[in-house]
């Protein structure tokens, strides 16, 4: 498969019955549910540079370029498209919620700037786009905004953080979100293919790349140019402080064997949901429980043995898409079933659903637990309606910060985005974003 972030083409189309019926659905009444609940979810009041949701009745966030939700959270700031913002708060009602945009520097830390230093305009804006649910089993109150706007647009570029809070809550966000605003000062040659290291060529993908200063001049590239590599715009496997390989003029060389290389991992996983009419592929069965929506998915199985099988994806975003009626406001929430057929469980070892939904963390909510009687690690996700890629991680003592090769697999030949981000320290005291470069594995 060969997609690119610019451009969205899902294609899906073969939907299966269910067997509980000819219109999908089966009508239970033997399992007491209720609307979602929240309180056995953790709420995080510590909040960070990160993405993150800390509220658990905020649902469905999504910050994309306008017209293109695949997209990176990306602004060129010579031409700066606005990117749009979307969230549920399962709470209904109306809150007065606002947006604080803060500069930070190239490790995601608040940078010595002053607002004024960075925005024209206000740095601290109110969401006033709000509407309510309507037809929907679970009520919710939807929030739309975009950056920039009228009122406020970036004038520096760099990382930026979007901190999303409740009025007279700013030290405790609902929710956080990272943009990156940059300049394309610098030129990339990149050259992604397998590995250098002998052992891994089958598993793995290195990035070299070259940056051409094209007219930009860095004064010491060694001690005041830094870059970091993105696989599928996700920061928790980033690779950060490459220093270049050597200088060829007014190249830098980043050829490393090692340094730069990522699992290959597999294509991911998808949930189809964007219709509640019929059981798309890869769905056992809908079933209206207590008027609450259920997915069941068909039980999935480890894949780390199977030969690579080429299968399209969205290399782990996720789309809010409803086929008969409105995306945002009659979209339903449904609790989607899990299940990863396992024989016995792993020892010293939990399972955990990852995706760009997921923030890509593993988290109390998506951690599965293991089934005795159905020989299965199982866990219940509240998603509304859409289309979502994911993936199991694994944690373990050898493994802590988590392994999806494990029930993945690992393969050289998996289409995976990468992007490299190219920071310049400037004099006047922040860190710059002087190109971005989003390319795949067939350097496209």
């Amino acid at each position: 498969m060969k997609n690119s972030f610019l451009t969205l083409t899902i294609s899906v189309s073969l939907l299966v019955f269910s067997t509980t019926g000819c219109d999908g659905m089966k009508q239970v009444t033997d399992t007491n549910t209720e609307n979602y609940d929240t309180t056995d979810i953790e709420y995080y009041s510590d909040w960070s540079y990160t993405d993150k949701v800390y509220d658990p009745d905020i649902r469905s966030l999504q910050l994309y370029p306008t017209g293109n939700p695949m997209g990176p959270a990306i602004i060129d700031l010579s031409d700066p498209l606005p990117l749009v913002l979307h969230f549920d708060d399962l709470r209904g009602g109306y809150e007065n919620y606002y947006v604080r945009l803060i500069h930070c520097t190239y490790e995601w830390e608040p940078s010595d700037l002053s607002p004024a230093e960075y925005i024209q305009g206000f740095d601290e804006i109110m969401i006033n786009e709000i509407e309510q649910s309507f037809n929907t089993v679970q009520p919710y109150t939807h929030y739309f905004s975009s950056w920039p706007n009228d009122m406020s647009r970036p004038i520096l570029s760099g990382n930026y953080l979007m901190k999303i809070y409740a009025e007279g809550m700013e030290d405790e966000p609902v929710c956080t979100r990272r943009i990156m605003v940059t300049e394309q000062l610098v030129r990339f040659r990149p050259n992604v293919k397998e590995s250098t290291i002998v052992s891994e060529r089958r598993y793995r993908q290195e990035v070299d790349f070259d940056v051409v200063q094209a007219g930009y001049q860095l004064i010491d590239p060694y001690r005041d140019f830094e870059v970091a590599i993105l696989q599928n715009f996700r920061w928790d496997n980033a690779i950060l402080n490459l220093k270049p390989v050597f200088m060829k003029g007014t190249e830098l060389v980043y050829d490393f064997d090692e340094e730069n290389n990522f699992d290959g991992l597999n294509e991911f996983r998808w949930i189809d949901t964007k219709s509640l009419r019929f059981a798309a592929l890869g769905t056992d069965s809908l079933r209206l429980i207590n008027e609450e929506w259920h997915v069941f998915l068909t039980p999935d199985q480890r894949r780390t043995y199977d030969v690579y099988r080429t299968d399209p994806d969205i290399n782990g975003r996720y789309l809010i898409r409803n086929d008969e009626f409105d995306d945002h406001l009659e979209g339903q929430y449904q609790y989607v079933h899990f299940a990863l057929a396992f024989d016995q469980p792993v020892y010293q070892s939990e399972f955990y659903i990852i995706g760009d939904f997921t923030q890509w963390q593993n988290l109390p909510e998506n951690r599965m637990q293991w089934n005795a009687e159905t020989k299965q690690y199982e866990a219940t996700l509240y998603l509304k309606q859409g289309y979502y890629n994911y993936m199991y991680n694994m944690i373990s003592p050898q493994h802590p910060d988590g392994d999806q090769t494990f029930i993945e697999g690992n393969h050289q030949q998996t289409e995976n985005i990468y992007s490299i981000v190219a920071y310049n320290y400037d004099l006047r005291g922040y860190d710059r974003i002087v190109g971005i470069l989003n390319t795949n594995t067939f350097n496209e």
